[in-house]
């Protein structure tokens, strides 16, 4: 018996072939005949296909539709739970959570989390443990819940797995921790926010901020628009930073190892501290007055200032083991 032979056998007593496949794939194998052979082929690959379609075509259950009246209260955020969220705008006056569940190939699905709204209060409770599929990494679980346009977001929301995200929805004052996973916030204001994520990047975007802070282990962070005081770090990740004009501004961007990258547009006044220990510093600033401009075998230290009268920014920037890059264009 060869190795061919071998292999085909070891496919049928796995249940991944049947008896009549299997024996299919031998007598062409035998005979030679390709033709045959990629018909056999071709029919156990779309079998296939069709039970990775059927654990990965999530089912749908709306765990939530309730009135949520306008208030000039934040909807405050009880979020303890394992799985994907979103929040996003949905239908005046009313909020609904919809769960989106996989099916794994190995294990059992689980309860859907237990969603309450108690006034201004959403309370979201479960944990969801991701199966393995083939050839796919996890069958996860969502949770997308959808709030009337322009509610404003409190509280705390805390995910040991899953991504999180809020797509275009006011942030008064929310901390959002989670363990492994993306979170991407894009907000049209945000008074006071506060994330962290052990593993996985974090997203920061606001037309309008007050104070945002970012804490990263491992991950890339990412921040945009007009943000009045910011403080960024990570351990392990580059940071980027892309900053529009405000008064009065703070920025402090700190990595141990990855690049720190700060753009502004022309025109702000910008007092500027960058640092590095293992790695170049580069500054595109062409009204730039270097006040301290340090580079030796323990360091390099660039202090410098521009003149603008279209709003001002104090920016800190500094890494152990990466580049740091300041830069001002034009838009």
């Amino acid at each position: 018996m060869g190795d061919f032979e071998r292999r085909v056998l070891r496919l049928v007593a796995e249940g991944k072939l049947t008896a009549d496949e299997g024996e299919e794939l031998l007598r062409s194998h035998e005979r030679g005949t390709l033709r045959d052979l990629r018909a056999v082929v071709e029919d156990s690959l779309s079998g296939v296909g069709r039970v990775v379609r059927e654990h990965t075509e999530p089912d749908v259950q709306e765990l939530l539709r309730a009135e949520l009246p306008e208030s000039e209260e934040p909807l405050e955020l009880r979020v303890d739970g394992d799985f994907g969220l979103t929040l996003m705008p949905g239908e005046e006056g009313l909020c609904r959570a919809v769960w989106s569940v996989g099916r794994p190939f190995f294990g059992e699905v689980p309860p859907p989390p237990d969603v309450r709204l108690e006034g201004r209060t959403l309370r979201v409770e479960g944990r969801a443990r991701y199966g393995f599929g083939i050839g796919i990494p996890f069958v996860g679980y969502t949770l997308d819940v959808y709030l009337p346009p322009g509610t404003r977001l409190g509280g705390t929301v805390a995910q040991r797995l899953g991504r999180v995200r809020i797509d275009d929805l006011p942030v008064e004052t929310l901390r959002l921790d989670t363990q492994n996973g993306r979170v991407q916030v894009e907000a049209p204001s945000i008074r006071d926010l506060q994330v962290a994520s052990r593993n996985g990047s974090i997203e920061v975007s606001a037309k309008d901020a007050g104070k945002v802070r970012v804490e990263a282990y491992n991950g890339r962070v990412a921040l945009r628009g007009a943000l009045q005081d910011v403080d960024a770090m990570t351990r392990n990740g580059r940071i980027e930073a892309e900053l529009k004009p405000v008064q009065g501004g703070r920025c402090r961007l700190q990595t141990l190892n990855g690049a720190v990258e700060l753009e502004l547009a022309r025109g702000i006044a910008c007092k500027l501290t960058a640092e590095t220990v293992h790695g170049p510093i580069s500054v595109d600033m062409p009204d730039l007055a270097v006040e301290e401009d340090v580079r030796d075998f323990s360091r390099r230290r660039l202090r410098g200032r521009t003149s603008g009268t279209d709003g001002e920014i104090e920016a800190e920037l500094s890494t152990t083991n990466g580049a740091v890059r300041a830069v001002q264009r034009q838009r």
